[in-house]
């Protein structure tokens, strides 16, 4: 019997120390979510938020940062102006009757999808992995560019327009005159120049930005003390800010130039682009990536911290705080 007994014991021990191994091997692939972050679920479930938080939040920040965005469309087609002479010609914020449609539908559709789908892709105990967040992200973003496509090249042109000769300038005086007057003298297919080029950068933007501020609030709460509060908003914002900006800029150079009309007359967009390298050198598509930083900043810093203080607010109207 005391032979046996350890023997016994053992194979008792081996027994029990299987499930631990086995339930390791078998921890699901996506991301925990973490209980810090409130804003993801309650003890109700999910939280479903309106889908019109995004382009509130969007619309605020561009009250506060109009005038930077103005001064980078223009250094982008004026890259001899100085960058203190354009933030002076713009300190009114020329376009932001424009700026503000085109951010109430782009920003509108492209938060909303995204915000619908992560929540649809998200459980009580399980969030989006970073690449389904990213796909997600660029989807939203194309659908917003394509909808938002014609106030996109008439908030352009609106702030291009003082950097113009005057007999080249299109006098858009507010954003309902300016689509009507494009439509009517260049047709409805006007509304959609450069849209491949604008879908393609809200795809990469959204997928930066919107689904690069997830991920990084969700690595910021899961790897330090800091708890779902302004500060960690700030940090993933500028984290996610930063990124974006640096992917983005290249393409918002020459997207400005193509909706603006500052490409090489008779060429295509290829032979535009080579042109612009052989004449203004390699670095040119990240001419003005200090102003984009400087104005995108503040700007997504802006927009999540005033999206997370909505939810909030929502949450605890709610009772789901």
């Amino acid at each position: 019997m005391a032979s046996h007994t350890p023997k016994a014991d053992r194979h008792h021990t081996t027994h029990d120390a299987s499930p631990p191994i086995v339930q390791k091997m078998m921890t699901p692939t996506h991301p925990l979510v973490t209980e810090k972050d409130k804003s993801i679920h309650s003890e109700h479930g999910v939280i479903h938020y309106p889908w019109y938080f995004g382009g509130t939040a969007s619309c605020a920040s561009v009250l506060c940062t109009q005038p930077l965005g103005v001064a980078g469309t223009r250094h982008h087609a004026a890259p001899n102006a100085g960058m203190m002479g354009v933030l002076t010609s713009v300190w009114k914020s020329e376009g932001l009757t424009a700026s503000l449609a085109r951010t109430a539908v782009y920003s509108g559709i492209r938060f909303g999808m995204y915000e619908k789908f992560k929540e649809m892709s998200t459980t009580p105990t399980h969030s989006p992995t970073a690449t389904t967040l990213a796909a997600l992200g660029a989807l939203s973003g194309a659908c917003g560019s394509l909808a938002s496509n014609p106030a996109d090249i008439v908030c352009l042109r609106m702030q291009n327009d003082p950097s113009l000769p005057r007999e080249l300038r299109t006098h858009y005086r507010n954003i309902a005159h300016g689509l009507i007057k494009m439509f009517r003298t260049e047709g409805l297919s006007s509304g959609w120049i450069g849209a491949g080029l604008g879908a393609s950068r809200a795809a990469l933007a959204t997928a930066t930005q919107l689904a690069g501020y997830d991920v990084f609030k969700r690595e910021i709460l899961a790897r330090t003390s800091m708890t779902d509060n302004v500060p960690t908003h700030i940090s993933a914002s500028c984290l996610a800010g930063f990124l974006s900006t640096l992917i983005c800029n290249p393409v918002d150079v020459v997207k400005a130039r193509v909706m603006t009309g500052s490409t090489v007359k008779g060429h295509s967009l290829a032979e535009t682009l080579g042109h612009a390298f052989r004449k203004e050198g390699v670095m040119w598509p990240f001419r003005g990536l200090t102003p984009a930083l400087i104005s995108r900043g503040p700007s997504t810093i802006i927009t999540f911290v005033t999206i997370e203080q909505m939810k909030r607010v929502y949450r605890e109207a709610k009772g789901l705080a």
